[in-house]
């Protein structure tokens, strides 16, 4: 009996995330339990086709997996090895039902009719991406045009910087030269 109340007490948690020692729906009544956990199992179960094919590849295999009541039979057809690891991927399918549940509480938000209104602008969107292409290339160009005439503006202004100078050195010569002349005067 203890491993029937396991295997209850496992099938709850994994669909209807019962605790094992919480009530469903107020009511101490087992058969009202399991009824209620069968209908959970059975609403789940129609959700999601992979757990149908599951339990059909299930229900072909039982005799394998739980025996035929002969435990010596059973021993020699699935290996102690064998149903340990099927015991323990329970917590994977628990984990899986969980994740299951995350998603379908989930899938509202995903469905916004923002995100369905965002596919009807996409031509909108597409005509904003070539016009900001075609600014890009425009500002690129202007970079270009300002960036030469910096390079022409710096080449005067340094041609006239050495005109500048090299009138200085003239200037200065001559004002040396205008200096002895007039000692020379004097």
């Amino acid at each position: 009996m203890d491993a029937l109340a396991a295997r209850l007490e496992s099938l709850e948690r994994a669909v209807g995330a019962v605790g094992p020692t919480a009530t469903v729906a107020g009511s101490d009544n087992t058969a009202k339990q399991v009824s209620l956990i069968a209908h959970k199992l059975d609403k789940t179960i129609a959700d999601y086709s992979s757990f149908r094919q599951l339990l059909d590849k299930y229900e072909k295999l039982r005799n394998i997996i739980e025996g035929d009541g002969d435990l010596e039979l059973s021993r020699q057809l699935l290996g102690v090895t064998a149903k340990t690891e099927m015991i323990l991927l329970n917590d994977d399918i628990q984990k899986i039902m969980s994740d299951l549940h995350i998603i379908r509480d989930l899938q509202p938000r995903i469905n916004q009719p923002e995100y369905a209104a965002a596919a009807s602008n996409l031509p909108l969107i597409s005509q904003l991406e070539k016009q900001h292409e075609k600014q890009t290339g425009e500002f690129k160009h202007v970079v270009a045009d300002i960036s030469s005439l910096v390079d022409r503006y710096q080449a005067e202004m340094n041609a006239l910087s050495e005109m500048f100078i090299s009138w200085e050195q003239q200037l200065s010569a001559m004002e040396r030269k205008v200096d002895l002349l007039s000692k020379r005067i004097k």
